[in-house]
């Protein structure tokens, strides 16, 4: 980690996919493979036409991007919408396993309420250390790093990487965004882009 600097990065353009069915009723999702639901799939059209219009402007070139995308379904599904809109072929999008969402184990399918019901010590354990922790069979913030540190150090051109939550708060950190305390709790919206650039962060 000592020699990774993310000023040398080139632009990326960080995108949590589109609303799933398990987002509306508050369910913890992790990995377990959800689709998009109607409006997920209107919010992935909504980023994929700020993508457009960045390109249109002459904010990046579509012959130079490289896109990646989680392997789960609803981060597949929004990258492909993207990638249409951008005629770039569909193809070209890479399948990152290093771009899943954390595991949350046993927590998977239920609410806040309910992990609260049903699992009160895993919760208060979570409260205290939220970097550290993780659900019974699950993944914590720190056990993911150095993959995902891998990943960022292997870019060497302007990105699209379609995510999760977890994987987008994760980033904020390595990149120096957001001290980590602020980038464990940050809502990740799903109709705005993170874009990472010389540096610095804004939402687009």
């Amino acid at each position: 980690m000592t020699d990774f600097n993310p000023g040398d990065l080139p632009d990326l353009y960080l995108i949590r996919h589109g609303q799933t069915d398990w987002n509306l009723h508050g369910r913890f999702q992790g990995d377990s493979d959800i689709a998009l639901n109607d409006t997920g799939k209107a919010q992935a059209e909504v980023l994929s036409q700020t993508m457009f219009e960045r390109v249109a402007a002459g904010h990046l070139a579509t012959h130079e991007l490289q896109i990646f995308a989680s392997p789960l379904l609803r981060a597949r599904q929004t990258a492909g919408i993207i990638t249409q809109r951008l005629a770039h072929p569909l193809g070209d999008i890479v399948i990152e396993p290093r771009l899943k969402e954390l595991s949350f184990g046993r927590w998977e399918g239920l609410t806040t309420l309910e992990v609260k019901k049903n699992f009160p010590d895993e919760r208060r354990r979570r409260k205290a250390d939220r970097w550290n922790f993780h659900p019974r069979n699950g993944e914590s913030f720190a056990a993911r790093v150095p993959s995902l540190l891998a990943f960022l150090e292997s870019l060497h051109a302007p990105t699209v990487i379609v995510t999760h939550t977890g994987i987008i708060r994760l980033c904020l950190i390595l990149l120096g965004a957001r001290d980590r305390e602020k980038a464990l709790v940050e809502e990740i919206s799903q109709d705005k882009i993170y874009l990472w650039s010389k540096g610095s962060l804004a939402a687009v």
